[in-house]
């Protein structure tokens, strides 16, 4: 596990000596030293504090759309300048530090007969207590964010068979439970969570935009730039078997639309391999007024939830489901 090293200053005294020396044979005034006019003592001004917030750094604004949820995913949480991990789905979305020691999720469900956010709270923390037996919650508290009024509680206990030191916020919305975990496992997690994770926390929470219905897209949109475009980062369709792996293909670019909402034309190229040496599918694809057809790939072989790249648009939610 990775250690803070700390720094240290070694101060050196200089020592001085007196010298003595004979009486000079002439007689001699001796002047008397300059002493400075009085007047006010300066005083330095104190080094302010670096605020630990402003370590946190956050990537381009996300929507989930079953959700009807914005938010600034987290791009770096400290000084090394480590990318976070951040896996997207429809209605969820993690987000873990290099060490694996930091945990952030923010995921939506259906409220059901649950009338609001306590209520939402007190169902997931009993789901949560299933798996993690010896999890413990504080009192929940009110708070407010994007507009909202939800609740939130401490939590503690152990999670990956490391000490856990976290905090959930929960809100309902337009019939949903949405709620936001923040967690340090490590051996030391309360120190992780004071010193970095409740500012992770607070700035995700402080990002969070709930967008009025109808006007979330249909499907996620990639912002990483090589998704789609990357032998190296393929749309990753899955399949049930080697033989259904074209029609998953093609359903995805028969639901893909540009950035204007143009009707994709599509061709199948030869198929090449990766870095990885895994092989990926290519089509190649153009719109009104695209100009130069586009590549772009498919592996069969893998699911994540597809997204569409970049720049391009959708008519509804992809139609495919993890095999």
């Amino acid at each position: 596990m990775k250690k803070r090293l700390l720094a240290v200053v070694i101060l050196s005294a200089l020592l001085f000596s007196s010298c003595n020396f004979p009486s000079p044979a002439l007689p001699r005034e001796d002047q008397p030293l300059y002493v400075p006019p009085a007047g006010q003592t300066f005083t330095p001004p104190a080094t302010p504090s670096p605020d630990p917030s402003a370590r946190i750094k956050l990537g381009d604004e996300v929507v989930l759309p079953l959700v009807s949820l914005a938010f600034s995913p987290l791009a770096s949480v400290d000084n090394s300048g480590l990318p976070m991990t951040l896996s997207l789905g429809e209605d969820k979305a993690v987000m873990n530090n290099t060490d694996e020691t930091l945990f952030f999720s923010l995921s939506s469900e259906s409220a059901g007969v649950s009338p609001d956010a306590q209520a939402c709270l007190t169902s997931l923390l009993s789901r949560m207590r299933s798996d993690l037996p010896e999890l413990n919650a504080s009192e929940a508290t009110e708070i407010a964010a994007a507009g909202l009024t939800g609740v939130q509680t401490e939590l503690s206990g152990t999670l990956l068979e490391a000490p856990m030191t976290g905090k959930l916020a929960v809100f309902q919305v337009q019939s949903r439970c949405v709620s936001l975990l923040g967690a340090a496992a490590v051996e030391d997690p309360q120190t992780l969570w004071q010193e970095t994770g409740q500012y992770a926390f607070q700035a995700l929470l402080g990002g969070l935009r709930f967008l009025p219905p109808g006007s979330v897209p249909a499907c996620l949109i990639a912002t990483d730039r090589e998704y789609a475009f990357s032998p190296e980062n393929p749309i990753r369709v899955g399949s049930v078997n080697l033989y259904d792996g074209v029609s998953r293909m093609e359903a995805y670019l028969n639901t893909l639309r540009g950035p204007n909402m143009e009707e994709i034309n599509y061709i199948r190229i030869n198929p090449q391999y990766n870095a990885e040496n895994e092989i990926v599918d290519a089509y190649q694809i153009n719109y009104a007024g695209s100009g130069e057809p586009i590549t772009i790939y498919f592996s069969i072989y893998s699911y994540e939830t597809p997204m569409a790249p970049l720049g391009f648009s959708c008519e509804a939610a992809f139609p495919l489901q993890r095999p």
